[in-house]
């Protein structure tokens, strides 16, 4: 027996080196070309671009793999026959970028078999058996992908070499290709479904972004487990009639309308084209990927909280250490990029306290696209930890704390101060419930929170007028918008009397934007923000932000910058109408009961909802798909119950 697992351990690290190594010098094998020393004069690599494998390259260059003045760039619009070798050199100032040849195919290839090796890792909980069900799921999946590159064909033609887009044997070979995929990812995803939320941390760790696509490896896995609910149980979480009265309104909207936007740093997951096809994949799409993981939630029979926990903590760990470590180091950037599946490429400043001009320190994300939403990574699993703490379903041991500490130097680095916050609002709401007839804790948890907020915000800050304060976001909005050229959004609130509700009420709003540094961001938001009444209500669909960027021109901003607020990204994609339904929704649950606020997951709620307040975290698969989990979860243990006790349905 154990000579068989010694076997299956060595097999999979042999697989594990394969991919990792052998294509960046097997395509460059056969050339007569050998590397030389890297110079300023660089006419050599201009000339012998697609000869020299990147290992070829790197024994001549050693040090281009630890000094931090070069920088190693995929090239995915490459031939296949160039992947693995350089496609050639620049330099601006003192910087050299390199360009590795990589193709967006072999990358969807490549990067599946990594991504299904790390799977494999994870032991199976049940056997696949091959159904009607699953084949039509993993057809009609693999279906809305491939028409996704189509409706997305401004994107794709910088990213696919050569590719025919009017060519029926190119969509063949494309869709047969993706359909490999997403039976592979299901499969993989399917034989560990039992036991795949305790994995969800991870999904910070290995993004599964495609190089060159706008894809996700783990989306387009869950998307067919949404169709299986479907076909398998009749269930969909939307009321259909519902759902296609939005479709209906989404793709008519975006009729003869076609504004593209570059996804930047949330590629992966969401529209790169607003168009009415795009509006119609993309709304389907994530329909069934909510679908898919609610399916999988509901199969998560080997759930255990203290696995969670200790994954959070793990992959804090490893996040922290390969984000420092890949900082001053070109090679293992670009490998963590590659094989981790970023969105962006990763940080590359080795200073971890560094200040700007102002004294102020910067944030931090390591490998991840987002210092803030990494950040709360960080404070979830702080969270977690002190909460099963502090009820004593866990011992505090001395690992456990070191594991922590990864933790909180990662929260510490991401400067991210609202995550910090929410941890001690948490905590106190926590300490007022378990002592309620405590009256010195209901006197000093409140008095310590606003003390503490007090403290993040600045003195300097309290030192402003309210009228200064309330106009802030319209001063922002005004400033970034081009001259008689408002969106309709400021236009509405310039036209607002100063003692209305509505005028009142963005007064609050905009004093609240000033404190938590979001008053500018807010503002760009709004001077670009150009509804007509039908998309302010209802919204413009699901994951697009094409038109909120191309609809109205602003003054240029020194970023891509998101709207920095999941409310207003929601109400941007649903609309306001469909937005109070779902506070309406999670009101009801509290009031009625549902809702007991007597387990972690509550808990987890309420940080999630009072960050979602400033971040664009739902535009991150990771944190998207740990965000649902804490959801759906809130009123699925029994009071006192964080394992395997769940409530009988």
């Amino acid at each position: 027996m154990s000579k068989i697992l010694n076997q299956k351990i060595l097999l999979k690290l042999s697989i594990f080196l394969f991919i990792l190594i052998l294509p960046w010098f097997l395509f460059g094998i056969d050339s007569d070309v050998e590397a030389v020393k890297i110079t300023s004069d660089l006419s050599f690599y201009e000339i012998n671009t697609c000869s020299i494998s990147l290992v070829d390259f790197l024994k001549e260059n050693p040090n281009v793999m630890y000094q931090d003045h070069y920088k190693l760039r995929v090239n995915n619009y490459s031939s296949m026959r160039c992947f693995g070798t350089l496609t050639g050199v620049d330099q601006i100032n003192h910087v050299f970028y390199i360009s590795v040849g990589t193709n967006s195919f072999l990358n969807i290839l490549l990067q599946t078999f990594f991504w299904c090796f790390l799977i494999s890792l994870i032991r199976k909980t049940n056997n696949f058996e091959i159904s009607l069900s699953y084949l039509s799921s993993i057809i009609f999946s693999s279906l809305i992908f491939v028409f996704m590159f189509y409706a997305e064909e401004r994107f794709y033609v910088k990213n696919l070499y050569f590719f025919d887009f009017n060519s029926f044997r190119y969509f063949l070979q494309l869709w047969l290709l993706i359909l490999l995929i997403c039976g592979i990812s299901f499969y993989f995803l399917n034989t560990r479904i039992k036991s795949l939320n305790n994995y969800l941390p991870f999904l910070y760790l290995v993004i599964g972004v495609f190089s060159g696509n706008n894809l996700n490896f783990f989306v387009m896995g869950i998307t067919v487990f949404g169709f299986t609910r479907l076909f398998e149980q009749k269930k969909l979480w939307i009321n259909k009639y519902l759902l296609f009265a939005l479709i209906f309104l989404w793709t008519n909207n975006a009729y003869n309308k076609e504004y593209f936007v570059d996804p930047d740093k949330i590629r992966g997951f969401t529209s790169t084209i607003f168009t009415s096809s795009s509006i119609l994949l993309y709304s389907i799409m994530f329909v069934f990927l909510i679908n898919g993981l609610i399916y999988i939630v509901n199969h998560d029979g080997n759930f255990k909280i203290w696995i969670y926990l200790t994954n959070f903590l793990y992959s804090a760990v490893a996040i922290v250490g390969l984000g420092y470590i890949s900082s001053s180091n070109p090679l293992i950037n670009f490998i963590n990029f590659y094989y981790l599946g970023g969105n962006k490429v990763g940080i590359e400043r080795s200073n971890v306290f560094e200040l700007n001009e102002w004294g102020e320190r910067l944030s931090w994300r390591g490998q991840y696209a987002s210092a803030e939403t990494i950040g709360e990574f960080f404070a979830i699993g702080i969270l977690i930890y002190l909460y099963m703490a502090m009820s004593r379903e866990i011992r505090v041991e001395k690992f456990q704390i070191f594991l922590l500490s990864f933790s909180i130097l990662g929260l510490f680095l991401s400067n991210n101060r609202a995550a910090l916050l929410s941890i001690f609002i948490c905590i106190v709401i926590f300490l007022i419930k378990k002592n309620k007839h405590n009256k010195f804790i209901k006197f000093i948890g409140p008095v310590s929170l606003f003390s503490l907020f007090l403290i993040l915000i600045g003195s300097s800050n309290l030192m402003f007028t309210y009228d200064f304060l309330k106009e802030s976001l319209t001063s922002d909005a005004i400033f970034y918008s081009l001259e008689n050229n408002y969106s309709s959004s400021l236009n509405y609130i310039l036209s607002l009397e100063n003692k209305s509700l509505v005028a009142k009420s963005i007064s609050l709003i905009s004093v609240f934007a000033f404190f938590v540094n979001r008053s500018e961001l807010w503002g760009i938001f709004i001077a670009r923000y150009n509804p007509e009444i039908q998309e302010f209500l209802f919204g413009t669909g699901f994951f697009n932000f094409g038109q909120l960027y191309g609809d109205i021109s602003i003054n240029p901003t020194y970023s891509f910058l998101l709207p920095h607020s999941s409310v207003l990204t929601l109400i941007l994609f649903l609309g306001l109408v469909n937005v109070i339904a779902i506070i309406i929704l999670l009101l009801k649950n509290i009031i009625s009961g549902r809702v007991k606020f007597d387990n972690v997951f509550s808990y987890l709620s309420i940080f999630v909802v009072l960050n979602l307040l400033k971040s664009d975290s739902l535009l991150y698969f990771s944190a998207f798909a740990n965000y649902l989990f804490i959801f759906l979860n809130t009123n699925k243990f029994k009071k006192g119950s964080t394992s395997l006790d769940r409530k009988v349905k």
